[in-house]
């Protein structure tokens, strides 16, 4: 007798089958591509239906790697898309036979309203784009990253999931940096491993996704959970994750990102003085090791190190002396005029760099030809979708952080608070690295944000979940 349950199985048995016989028998390229392709959708589908979990980490590695970007540039078809769809689909049918959706998301739901406000600002500011088809394209793009998030959340159900996904994370940004590191050993920079690491033409580590200075807060974000495993994992793995930490902070290095080592300072503090027991001569070694090497370091280093004292320096003209600092303050003081023109939904989504010269006139503080980016996440969404989209944005962040620390006051009455306050702390570091970084950098790559914000919504989704069955089952003892 056969059962309802079996028959998606059966079903997806048979579409298997059929692929495969299309593959043989047409020697065509294409349908033989299509059908390889069809194979392997229908195999994930069915991975997936097993075990969820392999569902979020697929999307992770998609979107950390960039892969998809290396497929399009190289006459491939892009990946992302699809393999939304095919952990949408996955967890659909999974939910229908067993249960796999959380339905009661209290903790998170303010987060997730404050997601679909933004994601309606971004939609309202086409109304006012002079580019539609920008902000069409951008639209489009949010609205696939906010079903990535959901198919993350919906994934992973359980703590070690959870650790794995982060673990992943690491695994992915540790061997990309790998062949970064190999490219400058090597000095064949030709040689990118499908794209997935490139060297920009100032011989800068730019990734898989091509952008030093984005590239360098990527890895900002991913430190944090380098460190706190280190600090909790045994002494086995404990030399494994610090092997992983020195390989991140070269590939930072050779990033040359300002942004990036003032959001890198930024997240060391925060793990010494708030996130560990604080020791005078811990601090004290550390500053006093910093302090020596700073001579031991290349030229290029220190020079680029040297740029950033320009922003403290007392004379005030030294800011606009620095090519890259007056353009950055151009493009800053343009957004703040894009905002003012139109306040409630801004110039439209993605349509700041088609507005640039326009209100760059109106500044005058450089002449540029060339289309320019914001240069700052929070005054390209303020100028992009105005009071609308910014303050939804900021409603995002305030509710995640709240979200946060309530879950780590509900943990300090659990006998698990030492085990998983490291955890949420790592979260709450990654995410300030990253928009600290922000203030200095646009959305372009904003997927990894979101990426960050679904890895946080899914903890506090499963501790909250977790807390409760342990109650339950403690519960049940005691009524036995």
């Amino acid at each position: 007798m056969v059962l309802r349950r079996d028959y998606p199985y059966i079903f997806l048995a048979v579409l298997l089958s059929a692929l495969a016989a299309t593959a043989v028998a047409d020697p065509g390229e294409s349908v033989g591509t299509f059908a390889l392709l069809g194979l392997m959708g229908v195999a994930m589908v069915m991975a997936i239906l097993i075990n969820p979990s392999l569902g979020a980490n697929i999307l992770l590695i998609a979107v950390f790697s960039n892969i998809s970007r290396s497929f399009t540039d190289n006459g491939l078809p892009g990946v992302i898309k699809p393999l939304v769809a095919v952990v949408f689909v996955a967890i659909l049918v999974r939910n229908y036979y067993v249960g796999q959706i959380p339905l009661h998301r209290p903790k998170t739901l303010r987060v997730e309203i404050f997601l679909f406000v933004y994601l309606f600002a971004v939609v309202a500011s086409i109304l006012v784009a002079s580019d539609r088809d920008l902000a069409i394209e951008r639209i489009i793009d949010l609205a696939k990253d906010i079903a990535i998030i959901y198919c993350i959340l919906f994934c992973l159900r359980r703590p070690k999931e959870w650790k794995a996904a982060i673990l992943v994370v690491i695994m992915v940004i540790t061997a990309l940096s790998l062949l970064g590191l190999i490219q400058l050993a090597s000095g064949n920079y030709s040689q990118t491993f499908f794209d997935l690491a490139r060297i920009d033409t100032d011989n800068r580590v730019a990734g898989p996704i091509n952008e030093p200075n984005m590239w360098g807060q990527v890895l900002v974000a991913v430190i944090p959970f380098v460190i706190f495993r280190m600090l909790r994992e045994s002494s086995k793995t404990k030399l494994l994750y610090f092997g992983a930490l020195v390989i991140l902070l070269v590939e930072l290095l050779n990033t040359f990102s300002r942004g990036g080592y003032l959001a890198f300072l930024v997240v060391l503090f925060l793990i010494i003085f708030f996130f560990t027991r604080f020791n005078a001569l811990a601090v004290f070694s550390v500053v006093a090791v910093a302090i020596l090497a700073l001579p031991l370091l290349p030229t290029q280093y220190v020079e680029r190190f040297q740029t950033i004292t320009a922003l403290s320096s007392d004379n005030q003209g030294a800011v606009y002396e620095e090519a890259s600092f007056r353009g950055r303050t151009s493009e800053i003081l343009t957004g703040f005029t894009m905002f003012a023109d139109h306040p409630l939904l801004g110039v439209g989504a993605a349509n700041y760099p088609v507005n640039y010269q326009k209100y760059a006139q109106i500044i005058g503080l450089e002449v540029r030809t060339e289309q320019r980016e914001a240069h700052s996440l929070y005054v390209e969404i303020l100028s992009e979708t105005g009071l609308i989209g910014f303050l939804s944005f900021m409603g995002i962040i305030f509710f995640l952080f709240l979200m946060l620390s309530n879950m780590k006051t509900e943990l300090r009455k659990t006998k698990y608070y030492d085990e998983w306050s490291s955890h949420i702390s790592a979260v709450q570091v990654s995410l300030i690295g990253y928009l600290f970084a922000a203030i200095f950098l646009h959305g372009a790559y904003i997927r990894f944000l979101w990426m960050l914000l679904a890895l946080a919504l899914a903890l506090v989704q499963i501790l909250y979940e977790y807390l409760d069955n342990q109650h339950y089952s403690a519960r049940q003892e005691l009524s036995a």
